[in-house]
């Protein structure tokens, strides 16, 4: 590898992992957001999502630029292919985390009828999973890559026990329906979120490897069996 290209790779790694950084944080400030329905902090969290398109649209642009100029080869060349999906990626994440924040707006004057525990964890469950999938990207290190499958099959469960509550909630009170809907709606942006990271994971395991591997299968239907 030339050092002119070694020199661009590192500078667009080192601009995903602050890509990567912000995106993480963007889900965990979402989440307190909508917990406190504080909209302050929702705005921030907008402002965020903001920064995340404008740092996307710049190493996109960077990874096309070193492509043209540089004319990397072989496992150059599918690392730069990887980074560019991977920044799309964040970038979705990132918009969820923007839809997030805009439903706590939609919450002004409202109230939750019920303590939140399964949002929380649906959003830890998919930031761990972003964690765990970044880390193959930026260091190549799989070696908790495997450790996916549960986090899929936990998430699983925990949405389909919440979706269970949330009936339950709606048999029992009147009044309830609209703020029951924005539950349903921000446990489907963090699942969305998780399946991104997901992506990211198998991308990590090709540019690393060579080899596509199809990860959230091996715990399927264990879901209801996987521990909290």
């Amino acid at each position: 590898m030339s050092k002119q290209l070694d020199y661009y790779l590192k500078e667009i790694e080192k601009r995903l992992g602050i890509l990567y950084k912000l995106t993480a944080r963007s889900l965990s400030e979402a989440m307190t957001a909508f917990k406190t329905l504080d909209q302050e902090c929702a705005t921030k969290v907008k402002e965020m999502a903001t920064e995340i398109e404008t740092l996307s649209e710049n190493i996109e642009d960077n990874v096309f630029e070193t492509i043209a100029r540089r004319q990397p080869v072989a496992r150059d060349l599918r690392r730069l292919s990887v980074y560019l999906q991977i920044t799309h990626s964040l970038f979705r994440i990132g918009r969820y985390s923007y839809k997030i924040a805009h439903i706590t707006n939609l919450c002004q004057n409202m109230e939750h009828f019920k303590e939140l525990q399964s949002l929380p964890y649906l959003a830890q469950q998919a930031i761990m999973t972003l964690d765990i999938a970044m880390k193959g990207i930026l260091e190549g290190d799989l070696s908790r890559i495997d450790e996916l499958e549960k986090l899929e099959a936990e998430t699983d469960r925990e949405t389909s026990e919440m979706f269970d509550e949330i009936v339950m909630y709606l048999r029992g009170q009147e009044g309830i329906e609209k703020m029951a809907l924005f539950y349903i709606i921000v446990g489907r942006y963090y699942e969305r979120a998780a399946d991104q990271a997901f992506l990211i994971a198998e991308k990590a395991v090709y540019m690393v490897t060579g080899k596509r591997k199809k990860l959230g299968v091996a715990y399927k239907g264990s879901a209801s069996q996987a521990p909290h």
